[in-house]
């Protein structure tokens, strides 16, 4: 079988802790260059591969496929080239600024996926198996918490990051964006009710949301996300005599189930059938992508790039406005 050969654009973080090492690994996998515009030197002679200063992104070379590890707010022009090449394109989250800006991509297309990888947590896989399997009966309410006080995070103020336009703003983006992806894998009709939002400098620094569920039952979920106060990263899953609660940030999370007609607690413990770790789940979304390639598969771009997630968000901020 001949090497998928992938160019990486963005020399950063991500791509040098998670996607390099990875892409190292995987043997159908050629890492064809390493472009940034700054400088890529050092990383891609770590990489043994060619190093690329970018100015004019039609220059950069052609392959299979692109690995984008850039703000969201400059995609744009690197997802019209290469979708002019015909090129799959792996992006990092999130996807789009907005939902306008997320369906204009896919029009341009069909070769394209986000990097949402929570889907292939033990975690998320687990309680989709709960859920689906009834063995609770439906469900009545959920609850989500995430965030809490941080401290310094150590990004210069020059960092993309600082920037609300190349950023996409605060936690909706860089932090519930996930969160919402794992919503949207697990359920099918999702809509927000109703929502507020703090902002700060351009930042959304607090989400307090409520979605309605109209799947096979109807219920709702309540969300906050908050960089104000102290708080534990949770989801809870209330069912008619049972509640489950785990940590849906980490892969490897232990479920507490309780139950209203006893004051015993049960944990389960995760199987390892899909990501336990952090770099699984980043391993088995690059699985999944270069399978697609290899078999020169039909991308499902609305359900790559979870489209429902940038909707979610939309909605969010829409709502969270009139307040």
């Amino acid at each position: 079988m001949s090497k998928v050969k992938v160019g990486v654009i963005g020399a950063g973080g991500i791509s040098s802790g998670v996607h390099l090492p990875l892409l190292s690994c995987i043997n159908n996998v050629s890492i064809e260059f390493i472009a940034d515009t700054v400088n890529p030197e050092i990383l891609a002679k770590t990489y043994n591969t060619k190093a690329i200063k970018i100015n004019d992104i039609s220059s950069l070379p052609n392959c299979d496929a692109v690995l984008l590890a850039i703000p969201v707010g400059v995609k744009e022009k690197y997802i019209r080239e290469f979708s002019k090449r015909n090129t799959y394109i792996f992006t990092e989250k999130p996807f789009a600024v907005d939902l306008e800006t997320h369906k204009n991509f896919l029009k341009l297309s069909n070769k394209i996926s986000c990097n949402y990888m929570r889907i292939y947590y033990n975690s998320t896989r687990q309680i989709k198996n709960i859920i689906s399997s009834g063995v609770f009966g439906p469900i009545k309410k959920v609850s989500i918490t995430e965030g809490g006080i941080i401290g310094k995070t150590g990004r210069s103020k020059n960092s993309y990051q600082a920037d609300p336009k190349l950023s996409g703003g605060g936690m909706l983006m860089e932090t519930s964006c996930h969160t919402f992806s794992q919503l949207a894998f697990l359920f099918n009709d999702i809509s927000v009710r109703e929502a507020k939002v703090t902002w700060e400098d351009g930042f959304d620094v607090e989400s307090n949301a409520t979605f309605d569920i109209s799947d096979n039952t109807q219920f709702s979920i309540d969300y906050t996300a908050t960089m104000l106060k102290p708080i534990e990263n949770n989801a809870t899953f209330f069912f008619e005599h049972n509640k489950i609660e785990f940590n849906h940030l980490i892969p490897n999370s232990i479920f507490t189930i309780s139950s209203s007609d006893s004051e015993k607690q049960f944990v389960i413990e995760q199987e390892e059938y899909f990501a336990s770790t952090f770099a699984q789940a980043y391993y088995l979304k690059w699985k999944d992508f270069l399978n697609k390639i290899s078999t020169d598969s039909v991308f499902d771009t609305e359900l790559e790039t979870s489209i429902m997630t940038t909707k979610m968000i939309a909605d969010i901020i829409q709502k969270g406005s009139k307040k």
